[in-house]
């Protein structure tokens, strides 16, 4: 931190290191700072069956369920995957795993099945507003 010229008293600090670049930094970067800069975002403009706002157990269970039966599905997360139960250390009461799954393992898990699918996700991005279309 010393040779970026910052003394720590303002955390967090990311170093983004590219080929060619010797650093750039971000002081205490937002979650939508971090995800643009690392490219995690630029999702294309399209329209998709299914918008899951939200990627605790029962977004990703629904993302699961809908890519699964092949409806374009997108799971939009605020924070983290997992949504709180992401956190966890052990989780016991979850359906299939009687002895107990990590929180964050979890949530990877379920997110891998959807994306297997063809469900894509965007996380950390909020959002904004959702439409319906006619769907007739």
């Amino acid at each position: 931190m010393a040779g970026a010229g910052l003394d720590g008293s303002r955390l967090p600090v990311a170093f983004l290191l590219t080929p060619g670049d010797h650093g750039n930094v971000l002081i205490d970067p937002t979650n939508d700072e971090l995800a643009t800069r690392f490219g995690v975002t630029d999702l294309p403009e399209r329209e998709y069956d299914v918008v899951i706002v939200g990627a605790g157990p029962a977004g990703l269970a629904a993302a699961v369920y809908g890519a699964s039966e092949g409806l374009s599905t997108l799971v939009v997360e605020r924070e983290a995957l997992g949504g709180q139960a992401g956190t966890s250390s052990r989780i016991r009461n979850y359906l299939g795993f009687p002895r107990g799954v990590g929180g964050a393992e979890l949530a990877q898990r379920a997110f891998q099945q959807a994306w297997l699918f063809g469900a894509v996700g965007a996380s950390p991005t909020a959002a904004a507003g959702t439409r319906a279309s006619d769907v007739s």
